[in-house]
């Protein structure tokens, strides 16, 4: 099920009518108390619509992938539901499990699917498998902090840039790393729930780390100025709680450290240090500090 804005939700599956299985999709206006069902594929046989998704820019965009007895199809509306059409989704193959609409290009569609990450770049007309380092994924997820689609697979977390180029994995590997969900929180943490009936959590992308019944402190910020940095120069300010030994590093989205800043005794207090990005290639990176009480952070773009 995927939520559209206000009151509105949209779902998938099939309707068996026998012998036959009727593709449909179903859409509440008002919260889910009631809902409307649409059948996208009546034929003989077998069909069903196994991912939907909305265009974030458009919510009367919404797009469904299913197979139709004879091909996956792509069928799309873009008037909320009262009209479609379909088109056979060329070059795309494997059950999907989760689509998702690119919100920086509404034409651009990603699919997670038993055979891997596939992406279109035409509304789903025509499709290619993005390579990469696992067979299944489950489910997408477009995360603002982390600066990409966080895919959720059979070998953990992956995170695709700016939907172009290579996914690459985020963090360690969960003791069960076939990752089912992924959910971000405020806090700036992800939250993952795998195969293996377990949820970790993970920060600023230096780990992943099992979760526990106590609460989470809401970080405190590390602010990078200017961000996105545009040269070879960036400053990093922020405030300590409390003085001590602390350590100031880089981070990657994989969790992999690509600069240490700072290491040694602080006072209590504010305080600035200087970043040097000529030897860090363009990407999303996080400034963390760490003292024995507290971990702060701050979230940078290293422009191309």
């Amino acid at each position: 099920m995927v939520y559209a804005g206000g009151s509105t939700f949209w779902s998938c599956g099939y309707k068996y009518t026998s012998p036959n299985y009727m593709g449909v999709v179903s859409q509440s206006t008002n919260g889910g108390s009631t809902w409307t069902r649409h059948t996208l594929y009546s034929g003989t046989g077998y069909g069903y619509i196994r991912a939907i998704a909305v265009d974030p820019s458009d919510s009367d965009k919404v797009y469904a992938l299913g197979y139709d007895n004879s091909a996956y199809k792509i069928h799309t509306s873009t008037d909320a539901g009262a009209s479609w059409t379909v088109s056979t989704a060329a070059g795309y193959t494997g059950t999907p499990y989760d689509l998702l609409v690119d919100p920086s290009n509404p034409s651009h569609l990603a699919a997670a699917t038993s055979g891997g990450l596939y992406h279109s770049t035409n509304g789903g007309t025509n499709w290619s498998k993005v390579t990469s380092s696992f067979s299944t994924s489950y489910s997408l997820y477009q995360s603002d902090f982390l600066g990409g689609l966080v895919i959720c697979s059979t070998t953990g977390i992956w995170v695709w840039n700016n939907w172009a180029g290579t996914p690459t994995h985020y963090g360690e590997d969960p003791g069960t790393p076939a990752v089912q969900c992924v959910i971000e929180t405020p806090e700036s943490y992800l939250v993952a729930g795998t195969l293996g009936a377990a949820a970790w959590r993970s920060y600023c992308g230096t780990s992943v780390s099992e979760s526990s019944s106590s609460p989470v402190e809401n970080p405190r910020a590390v602010t990078i100025s200017p961000n996105p940095v545009s040269n070879q120069f960036a400053a990093l300010t922020f405030t300590l709680p409390s003085g001590g030994y602390t350590r100031v590093s880089v981070y990657d989205v994989t969790g992999r450290i690509v600069s240490d800043l700072s290491s040694g005794e602080m006072a209590t207090g504010a305080h600035q240090l200087s970043l040097t990005t000529d030897n860090i290639q363009p990407g999303v990176y996080f400034a963390v500090v760490r003292t024995g009480e507290a971990v702060l952070s701050g979230r940078f773009v290293v422009a191309e």
